[in-house]
């Protein structure tokens, strides 16, 4: 038997007892986080960012199941990102996934992440605007933000959640929903779009684009 799924399984209930991810069976968790990888689709050389990481999911299961694919796994807490660390060093992917500690707005703005992503995944970091401005800087033209979405979502109420006004102030295009319970809501990004996007966490937070 092929020990990474139990080496995951161990990763994921510790960071479980530590409070870094939600209750709930960890095969459910999993499940989820292979639907995600589902929706994002990455290509083969891709490099792609958890964003929000947390336990590591969809960010770990994703490294996992495509080791053809470079992955960060990014959050602002130290002990979250000492988690990870720990996990992906267990885990024997050290080589191809990197822990990014720190703000995601402040982040998006350092060289080394700036557009530097072919797609950002998404699980809980947040509301969709923040995580929509916190990606506009990380994503490369043409990108992708893959985000997962409440059960029973319908397609008017991911239209009311992604507003075309506010996601082209971005730079970012709804394409629509993708799978169907759970539901990814993915959003390409537009090649002709200069901006300065993510402005400071406490701005995004106080005055959300849409």
């Amino acid at each position: 038997m092929d020990p990474a799924p139990e080496l995951l399984l161990d990763q994921l209930a510790r960071g479980q007892r530590l409070g870094y991810l939600g209750t709930g069976e960890l095969q459910a968790h999993i499940e989820h986080a292979r639907a995600h990888c589902r929706a994002a689709r990455p290509e083969p050389g891709e490099r792609w960012c958890d964003l929000g990481s947390g336990g590591g999911v969809p960010g770990l299961v994703m490294a996992l199941d495509r080791p053809d694919v470079e992955f960060a796994l990014l959050d602002r807490s130290e002990r979250r990102t000492e988690f990870l660390r720990d996990a992906i060093r267990r885990l024997g992917i050290s080589d191809r996934v990197q822990i990014a500690s720190g703000d995601a707005a402040q982040l998006a703005h350092e060289p080394e992440h700036r557009h530097g992503y072919d797609g950002v995944v998404s699980r809980a970091f947040g509301p969709p605007a923040a995580v929509a401005e916190c990606s506009s800087g990380l994503v490369r033209p043409d990108g992708r933000l893959v985000v997962s979405e409440p059960p029973h979502l319908t397609g008017c109420d991911a239209l009311e959640r992604w507003p075309a006004d506010g996601l082209a102030q971005l730079g970012w295009d709804f394409s629509g929903l993708s799978g169907g319970e759970p539901a990814f809501a993915v959003l390409i990004r537009q090649p002709s779009h200069l901006d300065t996007y993510p402005r400071a966490w406490k701005q995004i937070r106080k005055r959300p684009i849409f």
